[in-house]
């Protein structure tokens, strides 16, 4: 059993808070981290005109972003406490357009390895209190060594 899975459920969260707030990117677009737990993570992302595509929908690339983080936190959760994640790949489909105030990306783990870890994230958005899919993620992401050069 690996160090990761004997953390206790509060290291895990204050490892991954300390991850996230040292995300440069998260920070720029305002994301914040709604829940944690070993294994999935939630982010939320209020709609800005900047983060619109020309029709206004959140664009694509936003929430791309926001699944690839779901999904590498949540994948990070469950490495080594000396370890950090970077994404070795992603697939992403979009459901439908993402028109809504908010969106929220919610990432789990579907199978964690030793180095490697696949990871989903479903991302929706909110319109007028409902929410609603609009894209599905699936991720590969590695385990490295905090000592190891990026």
């Amino acid at each position: 059993m690996s160090a990761a899975r004997v953390e206790d459920g509060a290291a895990v969260e204050a490892r991954v808070r300390g991850a996230f707030a040292a995300q440069g990117l998260v920070r720029l677009l305002g994301a914040e981290l709604l829940a944690v737990a070993p294994g999935r993570v939630a982010i939320g992302l209020p709609f800005r005109s900047e983060f619109g595509q020309q029709d206004g929908f959140f664009h694509g690339g936003i929430l791309a972003t926001l699944g690839d983080d779901a999904a590498g936190f949540a994948a990070l959760s469950l490495m080594p406490p000396d370890h950090r994640v970077l994404t070795v790949e992603f697939k992403i489909n979009f459901l439908a357009p993402g028109l809504g105030e908010r969106a929220i990306a919610r990432g789990e783990v579907v199978r964690s390895g030793r180095t490697l870890t696949v990871a989903r994230a479903e991302v929706a958005v909110v319109q007028r209190g409902s929410e609603r899919p609009v894209a599905l993620l699936l991720a590969t992401m590695m385990s490295l060594p905090s000592a190891a050069p990026p």
